[in-house]
């Protein structure tokens, strides 16, 4: 079945007068067994791609179980790097004050949390715990606050939204845009009949 796909993808590349790169082509499969599968693809000119655990596609990283799982760790390494370069800058001798801190955090760290969203969030409690963890240890070190502080206070006082309520509105500002779409564009065809936001 995979040969026949090979066939299919380089008969209309060399319909379309286009090649593809070798060393770029990857494989996985989706399942959710436990037993990876070991398969392999021969292309046409005897070139051999063997079955990956998991592919960046579209900036996304895809593994076999499809649950983001992968994606998740990469995005939490970022922000938490993103989040230590803001702390060292915040502790410089420059006294940056509270407004100026502020939209470093929301400019560098909420645009690497709220990127992509719409694909993975579902109200994932083990995703959420993560994030509000690194949003609290920005507002306390925004605020110079106590680690006793109360977290709602805090959001409160530097007009952040809770973490939930971001990754929330986010999704529905996404689903509001799909609706205003017209009917016979593709995304709103693969779309829900029953999507609620």
């Amino acid at each position: 079945m995979l040969k026949n796909a090979a066939k299919i993808a380089f008969t209309w590349a060399k319909n379309n007068a286009m090649q593809f790169n070798n060393l770029k082509s990857e494989l996985i499969h989706f399942e959710s067994h436990k037993i990876a599968l070991n398969q392999m693809i021969i292309l046409l000119n005897n070139m051999i791609i063997k079955s990956k655990t998991c592919v960046w596609w579209l900036k996304v990283w895809l593994n076999r179980k499809f649950n983001f799982k992968v994606h998740m760790q990469t995005k939490i390494a970022t922000i938490i790097r993103m989040l230590h370069l803001l702390f060292k800058l915040m502790n410089n001798e420059w006294e940056l004050n509270v407004k100026s801190e502020k939209q470093l955090y929301l400019i560098y760290v909420t645009s690497i949390s709220n990127y992509d969203v719409e694909i993975w969030w579902n109200n994932q409690k083990s995703h959420l715990v993560k994030f509000c963890k690194l949003q609290n240890a920005a507002l306390r070190k925004i605020l110079n606050a106590f680690w006793t502080s109360l977290i709602n206070v805090m959001q409160i006082k530097i007009e952040i939204s809770p973490m939930k309520m971001q990754l929330n509105q986010k999704c529905k500002n996404y689903a509001i845009w799909i609706v205003k779409l017209l009917k016979k564009h593709f995304i709103r065809k693969r779309t829900f009949i029953s999507y609620s936001f």
